[in-house]
């Protein structure tokens, strides 16, 4: 027992000298408080000219950047305050009215992503928030090894382990409940933040006690909150926008912008979960208009009514739309599915991968702006064989779509057009065609007679880049990933910025200037459309 009272004592003599200060500070800031120490008005002096009153009264006034209201205050922000709180204290020991005014940011999505997250959370686990227990997971994790080593092939080359149902649904990401309950709140307190002006109304507070407790010289009459959750707040930034637009500084219009349909609003930086600094990446929209349908295909068309008398285009989405005079065939996945969307033409349907399809319909390419219209879908590998008008080809009578291992259905439009003169991937995927027809399952007229086409000769390689560049990196085959990598860099630059123009309405210019004149061509004559879309994953802080 006495060696407790020791213990207790060495520790109470540890913190005496901190608890001491503490106390003198709390006192003195009792005093502040009720002397309304900080509370600067503007001087009522009828003897001082107006025109002197500053000169009597010396003005200073400085603030912090908003912090935002989705929790409370943390170390970064004391440290950044204590810029302006000691330049508050300084301007004051000059003699100057100085005014520290303070402001709460709760405009954008984090709030209204976390009360969404929370109002998901109830209805996931409930008022008390239970999660499955760990012996129910393991159960499952049971069940699920269980049933992926039956299904094993011999040798068990096929096995995967499978996610848990709760990892599957939910993934490994904290719920937004669990980081309130380690700030000490209560499942009932909690519930109310699926309000999102809940929020508003719980953290403010608390950050105001904190900044009294560090004794920040703030006057606290001129605290607000931002947007129209605060009506004079709200009205001094429509004034701001109105003089400007007035003014003609700013206009009301359309630009690319990363656009999350669930939230109805620009999904800028500090409302992504994923994909910060990320931009749209602007493409041409190459329409390829069907000739000919594949038998594979016919099979599936006959059977779309919809379809009957419409323009069919598979579109491709290219950043080199002064190449395409050099196209000799497209490319699909032939793993991959593809739809047939309704365009912004009644008469033109476009074949593409779902994803860019509602990136279309948000850009002025869909029936209604928004709205996805799906008339039928298709299989990459039944597209394979179809005949195709190529836009500024060489190839007059049509190009073939064929097989290529790596399209992706997360880039572009899921179809890839082919210059293989200039694209290493586009090259080395059709002399794979070219050696093994039957293997990649076409047939040989289908890229027999279709030979890459000079279409900019750069000083390094010539008129034929990407032939040139294969052989010097000894690239044999489509599956050389990295060395295709390396000659794509490689040739895309070379070409833009060395590059002349060898064919078509520009021939002798450089590749730097033609590049916007060939795709303004292309779009005035409908034979293309401007398209954009992230260039990396973008996920909003409400999941979108």
């Amino acid at each position: 027992m006495a060696d407790i009272n020791d213990s207790v004592a060495v520790e109470a003599k540890k913190t005496a000298k901190r608890d001491a200060l503490i106390e003198i500070e709390k006192k003195w800031q009792k005093d502040w408080k009720e002397d309304h120490m900080f509370e600067m008005d503007m001087p009522e002096d009828t003897s001082v000219a107006p025109e002197d009153l500053h000169k009597v009264y010396p003005k200073w006034m400085g603030t912090f950047p908003y912090p935002y209201m989705n929790g409370t205050l943390h170390l970064g922000h004391a440290f950044s305050m204590s810029k302006i709180e000691f330049a508050t204290g300084w301007e004051r020991l000059q003699g100057k009215n100085a005014l520290f005014p303070f402001g709460f940011h709760v405009t954008g999505m984090p709030i209204k992503a976390a009360a969404d997250k929370i109002a998901r959370e109830l209805e996931m686990f409930g008022p008390n928030f239970e999660l499955p227990s760990k012996k129910d997971e393991e159960e499952e994790d049971a069940a699920a090894l269980s049933e992926s080593v039956s299904g094993l092939t011999v040798g068990g080359d096929n096995f995967r382990a499978k996610k848990t149902k709760m990892t599957a649904k939910f993934g490994n990401t904290k719920y937004q409940f669990e980081i309130m309950q380690s700030q000490g709140i209560s499942n009932e307190d909690i519930a109310k933040f699926a309000d999102a002006e809940h929020w508003l109304e719980y953290y403010p507070p608390i950050a105001m006690d904190d900044l009294d407790a560090m004794g920040c010289k703030i006057d606290w009459r001129r605290a607000f909150l931002t947007t129209d959750y605060n009506p004079y707040y709200d009205s001094f930034a429509r004034w701001q926008f109105e003089r400007l637009h007035e003014m003609g500084k700013i206009k009301f219009g359309k630009r690319y912008t990363i656009w999350s349909p669930k939230d109805g609003q620009p999904c800028m930086d500090h409302d992504r979960q994923v994909g910060e600094g990320v931009n749209p990446q602007e493409y041409t929209g190459i329409k390829l208009e069907v000739r000919e349908w594949s038998e594979a295909a016919q099979q599936v068309i006959s059977a779309i009514p919809e379809l009957a008398g419409k323009r069919v285009f598979l579109v491709a989405a290219t950043l080199r739309p002064e190449t395409m005079y050099g196209q000799t065939n497209c490319f699909v996945g032939v793993s991959l599915e593809y739809g047939f969307f309704a365009g912004a033409s009644a008469d033109e349907v476009y074949v593409v991968s779902e994803r860019s399809a509602r990136n279309m319909a948000f850009q002025d390419l869909s029936p209604a702006d928004g709205k996805v219209e799906q008339l039928g879908s298709i299989d990459g590998k039944q597209l394979v064989g179809t005949r195709v008008s190529a836009p500024l080809s060489c190839y007059t009578n049509g190009v073939f779509v064929l097989p290529m291992d790596n399209v992706l259905a997360t880039k572009g439009t899921g179809v890839v057009t082919s210059v293989p003169s200039d694209s290493p991937d586009d090259y080395a995927a059709l002399r794979d065609l070219k050696k093994k027809p039957e293997y990649y399952g076409i047939r040989p007229e289908w890229v027999a007679d279709y030979e890459p086409v000079s279409v900019l000769s750069t000083p390094t390689y010539g008129d034929m880049t990407a032939p040139a560049l294969c052989e010097k990196l000894k690239i044999n085959s489509q599956k050389d990933r990295k060395q295709l990598e390396d000659a794509k860099e490689i040739a895309y630059k070379e070409g833009f910025y060395n590059g002349i123009m060898t064919v078509g309405d520009f021939i002798g210019q450089p590749v730097a200037e033609v590049k916007t004149l060939v795709r303004d061509q292309l779009i005035a004559t409908g034979q293309g459309f401007a398209y954009a879309e992230p260039d990396k994953l973008v996920t909003s802080r409400s999941g979108d």
